[in-house]
């Protein structure tokens, strides 16, 4: 064996370590487009977008779910307030309650029966 021969063999890359780095599980079109330099920056940017893209999806809908449960707690509110107002309303327009305003404040008495009879004579006078 010659000195020059050694060194060519020193050289020389064994065929068994050819693929040591090439992944078996990764189908062969993705490892050659992962070799290319083009090819992996336009994979990853659109990786990159579709992630952006999700997110700001996922934003808006946490931003929507937020803004409805702030709505509903809202016209919950407003539904309690409203019975209360129709509540008080009841309570203040009952006749009992009219009368009894009417004769403490503005001295009012109730109305005889008499006055609200009407006879034929009345009746036949104011025509005239």
């Amino acid at each position: 064996m010659s000195l020059r021969s050694i060194i060519d063999s020193a050289r020389r890359k064994p065929h068994s370590l050819k693929h040591q780095f090439r992944w078996k599980l990764v189908p062969r079109f993705i490892w050659r487009s992962v070799q290319s330099f083009h090819i992996t920056l336009l994979v990853w940017g659109l990786v990159t977008i579709g992630c952006i893209f999700y997110l700001t999806q996922w934003m808006n809908y946490r931003q929507v779910g937020h803004r409805v449960d702030s709505l509903e707690t809202q016209r919950s509110i407003l539904v309690s307030k409203l019975e209360l107002l129709e509540v008080e309303i009841s309570y203040l327009t009952r006749p009992q309650r009219l009368e009894a305003l009417a004769e403490k404040t503005m001295l009012m008495a109730s109305p005889d029966t008499i006055q609200y009879q009407l006879s034929w004579v009345d009746v036949s006078s104011s025509a005239e």
